[in-house]
């Protein structure tokens, strides 16, 4: 698996031979983990809240494309901004 910042302020989770739903359950376990911890912010030990909002996609093998299978997870991330954030959207190919 491969995970790194794609720009701004989104990041790419990259996981081979991994299909849909399970795909989908990873991100919402990222997205809990990261929404229970408290995020430390300057030297005096305040703590912010963070979340994240997840888009997920996966690719069909043979019958698509890497810019189809980011177009679709790119509309599940606007999906799940526009719906509240803090949340995950699966688009399915």
């Amino acid at each position: 698996d491969l995970a790194c910042r794609f720009g701004g302020e989104e990041f790419v989770v990259v996981m081979p031979d991994t299909d849909g739903p399970v795909a989908e359950k990873v991100a919402e376990r990222i997205r809990a983990e990261i929404a229970q911890a408290p995020f430390a912010v300057g030297n005096d030990g305040k703590t912010i809240e963070v979340t994240v909002s997840v888009g997920v996609s996966s690719l069909l093998k043979g019958t698509d494309s890497v810019a189809a299978l980011m177009k679709r997870a790119d509309l599940a991330l606007y999906e799940a901004k526009s719906g509240g954030r803090n949340r995950v959207v699966a688009k399915a190919a």
